[in-house]
C-alpha cells in the first residue's frame, strides 16, 4: 500500500452506524405498529364492551331466543347497543288475529299450539331431557376415567387396593342460568304436544298438528324488541311481559292451583303439577313472577279442558246457562255468572237467584259454623244445574279449574252410584204414582239405562269415547229442554228453593230445631217412602237400609225425617250413603219443592191480581183450574231434568282434588302488566 491511500477504519465504522439505524428503526416501527394495534384493539374493547348486557342475551340464558340479539352502533353516543327480543304472553281464541302490540307484519301472532313451528322459539322438553343424560353419561365416563387412572397410580406406587364407593345417583337441578320465561314456554309447548298425542291414541286417528276449532283456547305470543338500555337495574336477565288475568289463565291451564293471593301485599304463591310460581313486587317496575319446575310433570288426560269459557273459571266465576249480554268485570254478575271465589261471592250469588236470608247467611255470617256438604259441597250441586257445558266437542279432556273454595274429593263418593240411585228412585215414584207420568221423565229413564256404570276416569280408548259423547249429549238435550220458553222462566225458581231446602236440610242440629221451623210454618216435612230396588241387593248391609225405610214409613217419624236422614247417611257405609241421599232428594226435597214453587206462583198470580185491581177471588179460581196441575208437572220435569243434568254435568267434567280457589275476581280481565324474570 503507498504512503497516499486514505485509511479504511472510518468507512467501516459508518457502515456499521447504518446497520445499527436501521435495525433501530426496524424495531421502532414493530413497536409502533404493535402499540397501534394495541391501541386499536383497546378502542375495538372498549366499543365491544359498551354493550352492556349481551352475555345476558347468549343461548345459556334466553334459550333459541338469542338468534334475535345483535349489537348496533350507537353513533350519537359513540357505543354498542344491545337488542333483543322477548315474548309478550297472552290467552286467546285459536282463530285470533289480534295481538297486544297490534297487527303488523314484523310482529306476528304465534300460537303455542304444539305445532313444529313452535320448536324456532321453545325447546322440546324430550330433546333437552335426552341431551342432559348424554352430558350426564359424558361425564360420568370422565369420572370414572380419572377414577381408574387413580386407581392405577395409587397401585403403581404399593399402596393399598382402592375401596369402590356405592355409585351415588346424579340428581338433575334447575338451570338456574335461564330465564324462567323460556321454562313456561317449554311447559306450555309440552302440554299441547303431550295432550294431542295422548288424545290421538284416545281417538285412534291422527289430527290436524295445527290448532283446529275444536281447541278454542290457545297461549300466544309477539316478539317484541327491547334494548339493554331500557332494562330494570335489578336485573341481570330479559324478563317476558303479560297481563295478571292471562298470567292467572297460563297457570291453570297449566294445572297450577294458587295458595296464596294477596294483592294488597304484592305475596304470591302457586304450586301443581310439578310447578311453582312465586310472585313479589319490584320497586319501579311492578309484579314480577318466576316458574320453576321442581318435580316431574304430565299432560294426558289432566289437561284442562280447552275451551275459551275455562278462563272464568281460574278466577272463581263459572257461566251458566242463563243467556246474558256482556258484562264487566267491574259490573254486578246476574245469573249470567256463578260467583264461587270466596264465601262472600257465593253468598251474592245465592242473592241473585233470590233465596232467603236464612240460606244467605249459612255462607256470609256463620259460614265457619255451616255445614256446606252431603255427600260433596253444596256449590258443585249449583254448578251442576246451571253451569254452562264446557266440555270441547270431539275431545276427551275433562279436567277444570276449581272455581269454588271447598275440595272436590272423589274418594270418599260415587256419581256413578248417585246417577243408578236417582234413576232406580225416580222410577219407584213414577211406579207408585207419587211421581207424575211424562215424557220428559221417560226420556231421563231411558237415557240413564245406557250411561256406563263406571267411573269415567276408569275408561280408556273406544269407552272413553262413547261415555264423554253420549253425556255430553244428555246435557245439550237438557239445555234444549231448560232453554224453551215455557220452562226458563220457572228454572230459576227450582235451582233457588231447591237449594234453599237442601240447606235447610243440612243445618238444621236437633229435633227441637226442626219442631219449631215447623211449627213457624216455614217449611212442610213429609214422610219420605221408601220400596225396595232392584239395587238393595247389591248392597253390603240391606238390613240397615230396611230398619231406615221402616222407620221412614212410619207417620210418627214424619217430623224428624230431615235430620235424622242427615244422621243416617252420615253414619251409612258407601255403598249405602249414595242410596240414602237419592231418596231423600227424590221422596222429600222434591216434592217440597213442587209444593214450595207452585205456592209461589200462586202468590205471584194473586199480587200481580190485585195490582191489576182484578178481583182476587179471580185469582185464585185461575189456580183451582187444571193449569195448577200443568205447573206442578212442569216443576216436576224441570226439578227432575236439573238433577240429572247435574249428575251428566259432574261426571263430564272433573277438578283435582287439592286444587281450590283463592279469591280473585278482582283481576279478571285486568290489563295491568306483569312481568316473567
Amino acid at each position: 500500500m503507498s504512503s497516499g491511500d486514505p485509511p479504511d477504519a472510518p468507512m467501516s465504522s459508518s457502515g456499521g452506524d447504518d446497520i445499527t439505524e436501521l435495525v433501530v428503526a426496524i424495531v421502532a416501527l414493530v413497536i409502533s405498529v404493535f402499540a397501534f394495534m394495541t391501541t386499536m384493539l383497546q378502542a375495538l374493547q372498549q366499543y365491544y364492551a359498551s354493550a352492556a348486557g349481551y352475555s345476558s342475551c347468549r343461548e345459556q340464558v334466553i334459550g333459541k331466543w338469542a338468534q334475535f340479539t345483535k349489537r348496533r352502533m350507537k353513533w350519537s353516543e359513540f357505543r354498542m347497543e344491545v337488542q333483543f327480543e322477548v315474548p309478550v304472553i297472552f290467552v286467546a281464541r285459536a282463530g285470533n288475529t289480534r295481538g297486544p302490540l297490534g297487527q303488523h307484519p314484523d310482529t306476528p301472532i304465534i300460537q303455542l299450539d304444539g305445532s313444529p313451528g313452535n320448536l324456532d322459539y321453545t325447546a322440546d322438553y324430550h330433546q333437552e331431557k335426552q341431551k342432559r343424560m348424554e352430558e350426564d353419561k359424558q361425564k360420568r365416563e370422565e369420572e370414572e376415567k380419572q377414577k381408574r387412572k387413580g386407581e392405577d397410580t395409587q397401585r403403581e406406587k404399593g399402596g393399598e387396593e382402592p375401596k369402590h364407593q356405592p355409585q351415588k345417583q346424579l340428581v338433575h337441578t334447575a338451570d338456574n342460568e335461564k330465564a324462567t320465561w323460556y321454562a313456561l314456554l317449554m311447559a306450555v309447548y309440552r302440554m299441547e304436544d303431550e295432550s294431542r298425542k295422548w288424545q290421538r291414541g284416545q281417538l285412534g286417528y291422527e289430527s290436524p298438528c295445527q290448532t283446529t276449532p275444536a281447541h278454542d283456547l290457545v297461549v300466544c305470543m309477539q316478539r317484541k324488541q327491547r334494548t339493554w338500555d331500557s332494562m330494570h337495574k335489578d336485573f341481570e336477565k330479559p324478563y317476558a311481559t303479560t297481563t295478571i288475568c292471562h298470567f292467572v289463565e297460563i297457570c291453570g291451564m297449566l294445572g297450577i292451583y294458587w295458595k296464596e293471593f294477596d294483592l294488597n301485599n304484592d305475596r304470591f304463591r302457586a304450586q301443581g303439577n310439578g310447578f311453582v310460581v312465586y310472585g313479589s313486587h319490584v320497586a319501579n317496575l311492578g309484579i314480577t313472577f318466576s316458574f320453576q319446575k321442581v318435580s316431574p310433570t304430565w299432560f294426558e288426560k289432566n289437561r284442562v279442558v280447552p275451551s275459551y269459557s275455562v278462563k272464568k273459571l281460574c278466577f272463581g266465576l263459572a257461566p251458566t246457562i242463563f243467556d246474558q249480554s256482556q258484562v264487566y268485570a267491574d259490573e254486578p254478575k246476574g245469573l249470567g255468572t256463578l260467583q264461587l271465589g270466596s264465601f262472600g261471592e257465593i253468598s251474592q250469588t245465592l242473592v241473585d237467584y233470590g233465596c232467603d236470608a236464612r240460606t244467605v247467611n249459612y255462607f256470609r255470617k256463620d259460614h265457619d259454623k255451616a255445614r256446606h256438604s252431603h255427600l260433596f259441597p253444596v256449590p258443585f250441586e249449583l254448578l251442576g244445574m246451571v253451569g254452562a257445558l264446557l266440555h270441547v266437542k270431539n275431545t276427551v279432556f275433562r279436567m277444570l279449574p276449581n272455581p269454588t273454595i271447598f275440595h272436590w274429593n272423589t274418594t270418599s263418593f260415587s256419581l256413578a252410584h248417585l246417577t243408578q240411585d236417582f234413576i232406580v228412585w225416580l222410577r219407584n215414584s213414577k211406579d207408585d204414582r207419587s211421581l207424575p207420568a211424562d215424557l220428559e221423565i221417560d226420556t231421563i229413564l231411558n237415557a240413564a239405562a245406557v250411561i256406563p256404570d263406571e267411573s269415567i276416569s276408569e275408561l280408556t280408548g273406544g269407552q272413553l269415547i262413547e261415555a264423554v259423547n253420549r253425556l255430553r249429549r244428555y246435557i245439550e238435550d237438557c239445555d234444549t229442554y231448560l232453554h224453551r220458553a215455557d220452562v226458563l222462566t220457572l228454572v230459576k225458581d227450582v235451582v233457588r228453593v231447591h237449594i234453599q231446602e237442601v240447606m235447610s236440610i243440612l243445618n238444621w242440629k236437633s229435633e227441637a230445631e226442626a219442631d219449631d221451623a215447623l211449627d213457624g210454618g216455614r217449611v212442610t216435612l213429609r214422610p219420605l217412602r221408601v220400596h225396595h230396588t232392584s239395587r238393595l241387593p247389591d248392597l253390603p248391609n240391606t238390613t240397615h237400609v230396611d230398619e231406615i225405610e221402616e222407620a221412614i214409613q212410619t207417620p210418627k217419624n214424619a217430623r224428624e225425617r230431615r235430620f235424622v236422614i242427615m244422621s243416617e247417611i252420615d253414619s251409612a257405609s258407601f255403598s249405602e250413603r249414595h242410596y240414602l241421599l237419592m231418596g231423600m232428594y227424590v221422596s222429600l226435597i222434591r216434592q217440597n219443592v213442587v209444593d214450595t214453587v207452585c205456592e209461589q206462583v200462586r202468590q205471584g198470580v194473586q199480587a200481580r191480581a190485585r195490582r191489576a185491581s182484578i178481583a182476587s177471588r179471580a185469582a185464585v179460581d185461575t189456580e183451582t183450574n187444571p193449569s195448577s196441575d200443568k205447573r206442578r208437572r212442569k216443576v216436576n220435569e224441570i226439578w227432575c231434568m236439573l238433577m240429572f243434568r247435574m249428575l251428566c254435568w259432574l261426571r263430564l267434567h272433573d277438578f283435582h282434588r287439592k286444587d281450590i280457589q283463592v279469591s280473585k275476581s278482582d283481576v279478571y280481565e285486568s290489563r295491568m302488566p306483569v312481568y316473567i324474570v
